[in-house]
């Protein structure tokens, strides 16, 4: 039995060995394939594709106008119904509008909703305490206005500027004795019977 064992085993293993033969004369390759290739192995470009962000160079301050330049003495003229050029019916140089009859809120200064003096400087509120003390009580209607609401230049954006009235009083008697006080800046009075005060170059228009 001993003598057969040999050949045996040789025979098995060269029918084992003939199918890979087989295929190593057709020039097949018996190695496992390789894992696809992964994504950082690739050859990336070694700068984005990206456009370049360009930041423009800060804008230069543009220079504060001085108090005699037009843009300053600008006058706060408003447009639109609040403040009227004129009343319907009513003639250029006619006397603004007022309620002869109308009766302060209480003595003092009083405030429209939504209105505050309390942005005001001193010296406007300085203005305010005078007229008080000349006719009893002040209904101050507008200080401060956000930027769309005040023109170009408004001396309202920065709460330096106030419009109010003096009920029952006519308004150009008021704008009168304002204008006699040294500390008035610009000054008018609209159609509606609104004076205006601001912190500007003394100026009337």
């Amino acid at each position: 039995m001993k003598s057969f064992s040999l050949p045996l085993a040789a025979l098995v293993l060269a029918c084992a060995l003939q199918p890979m033969s087989a295929l190593a004369q057709e020039g097949q390759s018996m190695r496992a394939p390789l894992p696809p290739q992964r994504p950082f192995d690739l050859d990336l470009p070694a700068q984005s594709t990206l456009p370049a962000i360009v930041v423009p160079p800060p804008a230069a301050p543009a220079p504060s106008p001085s108090p005699s330049s037009p843009v300053a003495a600008e006058p706060e003229d408003e447009e639109g119904p609040e403040w009227p050029k004129l009343s319907p019916g009513q003639k250029a140089g006619a006397e603004p509008q007022f309620d002869p009859n109308e009766k302060p809120e209480r003595p003092g200064i009083s405030t429209d909703p939504g209105t505050s003096i309390i942005c005001l400087p001193q010296r406007l509120k300085d203005i305010l305490g005078k007229v008080v003390d000349k006719y009893g009580a002040v209904k101050v209607t507008s200080t401060w206005r956000p930027p769309w609401r005040a023109r170009r230049g408004s001396y309202h954006k920065r709460c330096e500027a106030m419009d109010f009235r003096v009920p029952g009083v006519r308004p150009r008697v008021v704008l009168d004795y304002a204008r006699s006080l040294p500390e008035v800046g610009g000054n008018k009075v609209y159609w509606n019977g609104l004076i205006h005060i601001d912190t500007g170059p003394r100026r009337p228009w």
